[in-house]
């Protein structure tokens, strides 16, 4: 009899030892360790994105590129594409849409002013491992209300 009780003992031992077993494999195999590297590289495009934003807006840039003295100025997005490929880094991927920001009534709207900017394919942009955007509304000059934004990735 006192036999049959340290046989279940070893029985229980077992089957708990397999439990466990089975359960830190569960854990290891099906949960993903969250990427600090990633994490910090996206926070930082995006910084870099709004922070080139804003040095832009600070030079006027969007004023003289968009605008002349009677308003919007034909083929703007030609000039600021040749802008972007001036001053951002090699093999950056970018996506830039400026929107006019309009009083319809009580509601303002967000409406393109011409096309959106572009050196690459949303599917570049989908394949990207590091794309991150911001925004900015910026006043020119002439009191137009901007929104602009900007999407920056690196390829690869």
């Amino acid at each position: 009899m006192i036999d049959d009780k340290g046989q279940m003992r070893v029985v229980e031992a077992l089957l708990a030892s397999g439990i466990i077993a089975v359960a830190m494999w569960s854990m290891i195999n099906l949960t993903r360790v969250p990427d600090p590297y990633g994490a910090k590289v996206k926070s930082e495009t995006e910084k870099y994105c709004y922070d080139f934003l804003m040095s832009l807006a600070d030079r006027e840039v969007f004023d003289e590129v968009i605008f002349n003295s009677t308003g919007v100025r034909q083929g703007w997005e030609g000039l600021m594409k040749n802008v972007l490929n001036a001053l951002l880094p090699p093999n950056t991927l970018y996506n830039m849409t400026v929107y006019n920001m309009s009083r319809k009534g009580d509601v303002v709207e967000a409406e393109p002013l011409g096309e959106s900017i572009f050196n690459a394919s949303p599917d570049d942009f989908r394949l990207a491992k590091e794309a991150a955007g911001a925004d900015i509304t910026y006043t020119t000059r002439g009191r137009w209300v901007l929104k602009i934004h900007l999407e920056l990735a690196k390829r690869w």
